[in-house]
């Protein structure tokens, strides 16, 4: 039972609810249930992430995720002309699980204090929690998932897929923005790029602004092509077919290297298949290996990486996360192992030089 029902029975008559309101002890609620798994930690943690830039304030409880939409009601008194005001919120809260329901609760008025000037309380409060359930389907790893979910189980292509989510999800606040044949921009803030390494004198202009090329889809947030010191060798894609794939569950096989081939390259990083994109990418790296199919796009190792090795790829339509830390500075890696250690799904793999 939802925690935000406390103590209280309800019941619902049918399967699967979609954005009702139903009256329930001089509240309301309403549900919103997503046919998609969210049941590790890292997906939840994950998401929470993915939200940290919105303007809820966020909360966590073992499998629950809460989220408060506060504002601000305005008004006069009619009698003494003073200003009044209001602070109202509503509170939305995900239930993860095989499947995910997103339930939020309208309280009465009352709860807030004696505001009887306030107008359309509960209409604003409605329009609130769905502006919030839109914008965490929208900008989360839910709507990851649920771009694969429908890849997967309506065969839809990743540009109608994309389509569906964006008419599911009207009112989402900041929406990110993603694109089936172009990488979409990061939706969060990012450190400052790192200055552009010079081009050796010896190399030649077709190899300095191959990275340009249509060919290769990766885009760093906000960094260009050329602000690292990998070359532009790329030999495969990050778009295809292979849509017929699910999330596969960590740790990294630490011997993959005796096991798998390297089926390409990518702006010189090798990858070792098999691949099928955009479905499976593989194992990518020499030395700083990470499985882009158990990947679920966390951050952390971006974040502990004390020499800016990684940075995001996006990868649209891969059913884990739609970008992977890219290890673009691989041959800067100090082997402090902090990335490795640090990853919730335990997808990284450092390797010393040599091995």
């Amino acid at each position: 039972m939802s925690a935000l029902l406390k103590d209280r029975v309800w019941v619902m008559l049918s399967g699967v609810a979609k954005r009702g309101i139903y009256p329930l002890h001089a509240s309301r609620l309403g549900v919103f249930r997503i046919p998609i798994e969210v049941t590790e930690h890292s997906d939840i943690s994950s998401i929470t992430n993915d939200l940290k830039s919105s303007a809820f304030k966020i909360d966590t409880y073992a499998d629950r995720i809460y989220l408060t939409y506060k504002w601000t009601e305005n008004g006069v008194d009619q009698l003494t002309h003073k200003e009044l005001f209001a602070d109202l919120n509503v509170t939305v809260e995900v239930v993860t699980g095989e499947v995910i329901d997103i339930i939020y609760q309208i309280k009465p008025l009352e709860f807030f204090g004696d505001h009887y000037w306030v107008r359309n309380y509960r209409q604003k409060a409605d329009q609130n929690a769905k502006m919030v359930i839109d914008t965490v389907i929208r900008n989360s790893k839910i709507g990851d998932k649920l771009l694969a979910h429908y890849q997967k189980a309506e065969k839809l292509s990743l540009e109608l897929a994309i389509k569906k989510l964006e008419e599911l999800t009207p009112l989402a606040k900041n929406p990110k923005p993603r694109s089936a044949t172009v990488p979409p921009p990061s939706t969060g803030p990012t450190a400052a790029p790192p200055p552009p390494k010079p081009i050796a004198p010896s190399s030649s202009p077709s190899a300095a602004t191959s990275a340009l090329t249509p060919t290769t889809i990766a885009a760093a947030d906000g960094a260009s092509s050329g602000s690292s010191g990998s070359g532009d060798n790329t030999t495969i894609s990050l778009t295809g077919t292979g849509t017929d794939y699910s999330k596969v569950d960590g740790p990294i096989d630490q011997n993959f290297k005796s096991k798998r081939q390297v089926t390409g390259t990518f702006k010189d990083i090798k990858v070792w298949g098999p691949i099928d994109p955009p479905g499976q990418l593989g194992i990518w790296g020499t030395e700083v290996c990470v499985d882009f199919d158990i990947c679920v796009a966390d951050g952390a190792c971006i974040e502990a990486c004390p020499v800016n090795v990684y940075e995001w790829l996006y990868t649209p339509g891969h059913p884990a996360s739609e970008k992977k830390p890219f290890m673009i500075r691989e041959k800067d890696c100090i082997f402090c192992m902090a990335c490795e250690n640090v990853c919730p799904p335990q997808c990284v793999k450092i390797f010393q030089k040599g091995q």
